[in-house]
């Protein structure tokens, strides 16, 4: 994997896999990436098969005729859209090792690149203010969709976003939950629910682990489910996702770019202008590709009129 700065290779200068390393951990660490698994993405898009089944396998007799199954398969492109995002430190921070910089902004890149990520394939938009990706499908355009009623027992109604997917010929099989942060002690209870003897007491679920399970089925966290992008403290409602992963494929490309500058003028997320010259300040410029498909009707999503109250996760 190629790292470069100022459009020089600085591979030498980190870790060999430090790019890699640093993309994987971010990709993984996502709500998408806890529930599905990427695959590599060229620079000019990819041409993937998408099976519809419908082979079946019947009686013959001895001699006989065989069988033979009208198996649907069509073909669906990823095209690879670009993200960027600049970081902007003060000079002397920068000065003594540019390697060791990016070093330490690894975890921020980590963070912001996860993010994205889910919201770009949970909700088709970008991280930074929210603008619709062109083009793109994704998970909230299913028509699937249950309305949670906080008042009554959340055990059935997470089980009917299940129904949702699961209730066509076949053709779907549900193997994952995502839920907003905020819904972690709802889901952990009703979960909690599901494995408790009638009458018995229920037991106080794990709220330390990043991930659980309910139904069975393994349940990712995290503020993107919610739509919240930077600024948005609301979201649309969505609190959580059910459906079948394995109708998702995405992937990234193999090249991260880091461009340097400390003579640019750089406008801020506040319209404010920082001077990298005048200010004693570098920007360095971080860009990545990512593509994905995902069929919007083997999901379901949750909402709630209102959103769960608290705020926990770093997605």
């Amino acid at each position: 994997m190629a790292i470069t700065l100022d459009g020089l290779d600085v591979t030498s200068k980190l870790p060999t896999d430090w790019a890699d390393t640093m993309l994987r951990q971010a990709f993984q660490n996502s709500v998408v990436g806890q529930l599905s698994a990427a695959e590599p993405i060229p620079t000019n898009g990819k041409i993937i098969p998408i099976y519809e089944g419908g082979f079946e396998v019947g009686y013959t007799k001895e001699l006989g005729r065989k069988p033979v199954s009208d198996v649907k398969v069509s073909t669906k492109a990823i095209t690879p859209h670009k993200f960027a995002g600049i970081i902007v430190v003060s000079k002397e921070a920068a000065r003594a090792n540019p390697g060791r910089l990016l070093e330490i902004m690894q975890a921020d890149m980590r963070n912001a690149v996860q993010r994205q990520l889910d919201l770009a394939v949970l909700h088709g938009i970008s991280a930074t203010g929210g603008a619709t990706i062109p083009d793109a499908t994704y998970i909230n355009q299913t028509t699937n969709t249950v309305k949670l009623d906080a008042s009554k027992d959340l055990v059935p109604q997470f089980l009917a976003g299940y129904d949702l997917v699961a209730s066509g010929d076949g053709e779907y099989d549900p193997n994952g939950y995502a839920f907003d942060s905020r819904m972690r002690t709802r889901v952990a209870l009703a979960s909690q629910q599901m494995l408790t003897i009638p009458g018995a007491s229920t037991p106080m679920p794990n709220l330390a682990v990043t991930t659980g399970t309910l139904g069975g089925l393994p349940v990712a966290y995290g503020r993107t489910v919610g739509r919240r992008f930077a600024g948005d403290a609301k979201g649309n409602g969505v609190v959580g996702v059910v459906g079948d992963w394995s109708k998702l494929r995405w992937g990234y490309s193999s090249n991260l770019e880091l461009t340097r500058s400390d003579q640019a003028s750089i406008v801020d997320a506040k319209g404010q202008t920082i001077n990298t010259f005048q200010d004693n300040a570098i920007a360095y410029r971080v860009e990545f590709e990512a593509g994905w498909y995902v069929d919007p009707s083997a999901f379901a999503t949750f909402t709630n009129t209102t959103q769960p109250a608290g705020d926990e996760g770093d997605q």
